[in-house]
């Protein structure tokens, strides 16, 4: 597979996978999943471990001098600190489950795996008794841990876990073909609407530093940093609010934020509802929904934020009408992710006719959290936005949706929402070379979140290709493995 750098070739993949003579839909699923239910225990240890592996391996691909210059050195780093026996286990573990990132935790599985059977020991009883609590990644690294050691109790642990993805997988399938499990939201649309999220805050912080200059510093600190709590807005909006004319307040924290939310200081304002909207205080929805709709535009949309962090469904109403009427772009926009934070289905229609937006940055993030939502009725509308920005007799029907942040987030909606419309724009999206190739990218991630047999070969062919773009190949393949479809399972093996 060619990439930059000096990195792993993946072999014996070459060749297309047919795609004419399929058996039906209904026949190839329940024939598959028999194949799953009725595989040899020997045969779903060696499937679990390939999964394992490799959505590991292939997710630190695309990073290879990086993985080896780490790999390098975490070798030692256990011998360093000088740290031997139980204590040693226990301390790369821990380092399992608390890593940083991928490689620090494939590190540790491999240093417990060459422990041998005292760390299986101590990895099985990890796995039993937090089977339920730990998150599904952590709980695949102590499998692949586990399984390096060679210990023979390893095949029990293994196979009880195999079974109960299989249950789980049974249980998804018996639902709907190629559609998202209810409640279940892609990680990457998480993430996209994390990244909207800062966004939001960065603009909001540059607005304050032109309105107000040196006097917001804290603040703008607050909203720029990558974890968000109520700490930084509390000591900023209680510290300048304390200094001024309403000096004589008491009560405990809350109480003076919400006395704060009437200070005669816009910065103020802002600060507090951010930090009411951490510390996710109900008792601030109704003076938040009155900032929201009566008070400056900045103080508005800190509001809108804070009111998706609240959760309160009293905002709902108030958020969709902003949503549809506000003049302000950024408050339509935040708007919009503030109802998706709450689940508001009622807003999918508002949603919907955002995507015709004057703001490119609306259609963005309405399409989003459409996608969040799972809603089938949103399929339609978000097709129309890739083909009326795709160019047809010398000329595009919207320019707004040529723009790659408008057509990544429809992909990526699609792909949270499923089925069979959405599959096969995708794969039109996909396959098109006149496409940008980071919409195309994100089109692979959105078929590996749907997974149907459909979608698989559509990945499966694109990483055949040899001329195809190195990284929508690569997107292709990282697509892979992250579906819980039996035939990817038999790719990658």
């Amino acid at each position: 597979m060619p990439d930059k750098g000096e990195k792993p070739e993946v072999q014996g993949m070459k060749g297309p996978f047919p795609l004419s003579g399929l058996i039906s839909r209904e026949t190839h699923i329940n024939n598959n999943l028999i194949e799953i239910i009725m595989s040899q225990v020997k045969w779903k240890i060696s499937l679990l471990f390939a999964l394992i592996t490799l959505s590991i391996f292939f997710s630190l691909l695309l990073n290879g001098d990086k993985f080896v210059e780490n790999s390098g050195n975490a070798a030692n780093t256990t011998t360093v600190a000088g740290v031997s026996g139980e204590n040693q286990i226990i301390s790369l573990i821990n380092r399992l489950e608390t890593g940083n990132d991928s490689e620090t935790k494939l590190n540790a599985a491999t240093e417990l795996g060459r422990l041998g059977k005292p760390a299986a020991s101590a990895l099985i009883e990890k796995i039993e008794t937090e089977n339920s609590s730990s998150g599904g990644e952590i709980r695949s690294y102590m499998l692949l841990a586990l399984l390096e050691t060679g210990d023979e109790r390893a095949e029990n642990s293994l196979s009880e876990n195999l079974g109960e993805k299989e249950a789980s997988n049974v249980t998804a399938t018996e639902g709907a073909v190629g559609k998202q499990s209810q409640g279940e939201v892609p990680e990457d649309i998480m993430q996209a609407i994390e990244a909207k999220d800062k966004a939001m805050r960065e603009s909001l912080a540059k607005s304050l530093n032109v309105e107000y200059g040196n006097d917001t510093d804290l603040l703008e600190e607050a909203l720029k940093a990558e974890e968000q709590n109520s700490t930084l807005y509390t000591s900023f909006a209680l510290s300048k609010f304390e200094s001024g004319e309403e000096s004589e307040e008491s009560g405990n924290e809350t109480e003076k934020l919400l006395e704060a939310l009437k200070s005669q200081k816009g910065y103020v304002r802002v600060a507090a509802a951010m930090a009411l909207g951490q510390k996710k205080e109900k008792a601030a929805t109704d003076p938040l929904l009155k900032m929201l709709t009566q008070d400056y535009p900045l103080a508005g949309h800190s509001a809108a934020m804070a009111l998706g962090e609240l959760g309160d469904e009293r905002a709902v109403d108030t958020l969709m009408t902003e949503l549809k009427n506000n003049e302000k772009d950024y408050i339509r926009s935040s708007t919009a992710v503030a109802l998706g934070k709450m689940g508001a289905e009622e807003a999918v229609p508002y949603l919907i006719e955002r995507l015709r937006d004057t703001k490119a940055s609306v259609r963005s993030n309405s399409a989003l959290i459409l996608g969040k939502m799972g809603d089938e009725s949103a399929v339609e509308p978000l097709i129309e936005v890739l083909e009326s920005g795709k160019e047809a007799e010398g000329r595009r029907i919207d320019t707004l949706n040529t723009y790659p942040d408008v057509r990544k987030s429809v992909v990526l909606a699609l792909g949270g929402i499923g089925g069979t419309e959405a599959t096969q724009e995708l794969t039109v999206v996909l396959t098109d070379d006149g496409e940008m190739p980071e919409v195309r990218v994100a089109a692979t991630s959105a078929l590996g979140n749907i997974g149907s047999p459909e979608a698989v070969n559509t990945l499966k062919m694109v990483f055949d290709n040899q001329s195809m773009n190195t990284d929508i190949r690569n997107g292709a393949l990282l697509a892979l493995g992250k579906t819980k479809n039996k035939e990817a399972a038999g790719f990658f093996l």
